[in-house]
């Protein structure tokens, strides 16, 4: 029985881990601006944080319209990165090119 009580309250813990993360990494999407020294900032913390870096660029940058999306696929096409690619594959040289671009825009 004591088994059993312990594998629940795992299983709890990691639900929560999972609806945690989840939270931060909306919020994370969600506050995307186009301010060119906050997206750096962003991008350059999002590089090493687990829950964050496996988020798409792509994604990061237009989810809330500020961006277009075919502008934007068309822009990373031109710096060699992809819709597909993922922050924790970015250069500190790639993410200080992705956040002047989205100041041009």
């Amino acid at each position: 029985m004591e088994y059993w009580i312990e594998l629940v309250m795992k299983y709890k813990e990691i639900i929560k881990d999972i609806t945690d993360i989840k939270k931060e990494r909306k919020e994370f999407i969600d506050t995307f601006d186009t301010n060119k020294n906050l997206i750096y900032k962003s991008l350059m913390s999002a590089v090493e944080n687990k829950n964050l870096n496996s988020i798409r660029v792509h994604k990061y940058l237009t989810s809330n319209k500020k961006l277009g999306k075919v502008v934007t696929a068309r822009y990373l096409e031109s710096i060699n990165l992809n819709e597909n690619t993922k922050i924790y594959e970015l250069t500190e040289d790639e993410v200080s090119k992705i956040s002047s671009y989205s100041i041009e825009k």
